[in-house]
């Protein structure tokens, strides 16, 4: 209790300087909320997008309709795929007709399309070099004609996905450094404003933990006052948003960002707090050390 009375007299005491400190914080915990968020809707944008493309299996006319149920029941074990479909050749013909608005086939005395096996890939196995494994094991298992996959675009979209997780890394970094300098300065501000009572306690016999104490529960107050102000604040926000794009789940939806991911938004801005008072606490024991 004393180092908590400690902390919240010191910070009264300095009070011009402990707001510029929970302001600044409080921006810098913002850019890490609307990082996040960002980062959440683009995530999911691009799992949607990787969904999308599908493994396309053709049939040889010369094929079984029994042997063709029996590989897609092969196809379906395999624990990288999520779903198969079958595509007959009047599916095919529906699909062309759908595509180009005017039937293609008219006037032709057969379908010359080829029945396929759609392969839709699961979670976590969407890479490049995933669609090509399965592609690859198909090919192997049974007479299929051919086994197609949009293999140039998917290598593009894996060098694009690799850039987006290191520019994120770099970007939560820098933000987040950028938090515990600010705190730490600020800790260390107030050290040296106080070095004369922590001289006169270093005389006395007080031991170096008891006067650290103090200063910890500062860091930690301020990042979870900063916490709390930016998560009112980008919470806040969105709320505003709502309130004048009533239909904002329309343009989620339009650009793929379904559900669960959009609706999760308050617990992913609600971790702020925790961090700023972690990023508070972590930031005040490295002046401390520093400087005591």
């Amino acid at each position: 209790m004393y180092a908590l009375r400690e902390a919240l007299k010191g910070m009264i005491h300095t009070r011009s300087m402990t707001f510029v400190s929970i302001a600044t914080i409080t921006i810098a915990l913002i850019l890490l909320g609307l990082l996040a968020l960002t980062t959440l809707f683009a995530h999911t944008f691009l799992d949607s997008v990787m969904k999308s493309e599908e493994i396309n299996v053709f049939i040889s006319d010369e094929m079984a309709d029994a042997d063709m149920l029996a590989l897609e029941t092969t196809i379906a074990s395999m624990s990288e795929v999520e779903s198969t479909r079958i595509l007959t050749k009047e599916d095919a013909a529906r699909e062309l007709k759908r595509i180009f608005k005017e039937d293609l086939l008219t006037g032709l005395d057969s379908n010359p399309l080829p029945r396929s096996i759609i392969v839709t890939m699961a979670s976590g196995y969407r890479m490049s070099g995933d669609l090509e494994r399965v592609a690859t094991r198909i090919r192997k298992i049974g007479e299929v004609e051919s086994v197609e996959y949009g293999q140039e675009w998917m290598a593009k979209m894996d060098i694009f996905f690799i850039a987006f997780l290191l520019a994120e890394t770099v970007l939560f970094t820098i933000i987040g450094c950028a938090c515990l300098f600010i705190i730490s300065n600020t800790i260390s501000l107030t050290i040296l404003a106080r070095r004369d009572t922590i001289e006169i306690m270093q005389l006395v016999g007080a031991t170096n933990r008891f006067i650290r104490r103090p200063f910890y529960y500062e860091g930690l107050i301020q990042g979870i006052i900063s916490g709390i102000a930016a998560f009112l604040l980008l919470y806040g926000s969105y709320l505003w948003i709502r309130h004048y794009i009533p239909n904002l789940d329309v343009y989620f939806y339009m650009f793929r960002i379904r559900g669960i991911s959009v609706l999760s938004h308050r617990l992913v801005l609600g971790c702020i707090i925790p961090v700023g008072g972690f990023m508070g606490l972590l930031g005040s024991m490295i002046a401390v050390r520093r400087a005591i």
